[in-house]
């Protein structure tokens, strides 16, 4: 499945009360830059990156000491089995990733790359 950093592009199909639970956890997670959610068979796969940290960084220390919380948190408000997984800040606009299903939330209002464009 391709995935892109324009929120236009990757929006889902319908807004559903899991896309909006979503949406209110990625808003009150200042850690989290974008969050994309794919439903397959399985599971909600949850897709993230993360602010730099102050010293441009690794944010695998964030990563390890919170993912397992939130994997229990998203899990709470959804009532699905969450697979979560840390994506590095892509270099590319599109890119692949290994996995098919409905996007059910595309969120990233806290990335300050996607309001600019080059004329």
């Amino acid at each position: 499945m391709k995935l892109t950093l324009d929120p236009a592009l990757n929006a889902p199909r319908h807004i559903s009360a899991e896309s909006e639970a979503l949406a209110a956890w990625y808003d009150s997670r200042p850690t989290v830059r974008r969050l994309w959610a794919i439903r397959d068979a399985q599971a909600l796969n949850i897709i993230l990156t993360l602010e730099p940290t102050v010293d441009n960084g690794d944010n695998y220390p964030a990563w390890f000491a919170c993912s397992q919380g939130w994997a229990h948190e998203i899990r709470s408000i959804t009532g699905s089995v969450v697979k979560l997984e840390l994506l590095d800040e892509p270099a590319v606009e599109e890119f692949e990733i290994d996995l098919e299903g409905e996007i059910v939330a595309a969120l990233n209002w806290r990335d300050p790359t996607s309001f600019w464009t080059a004329d």
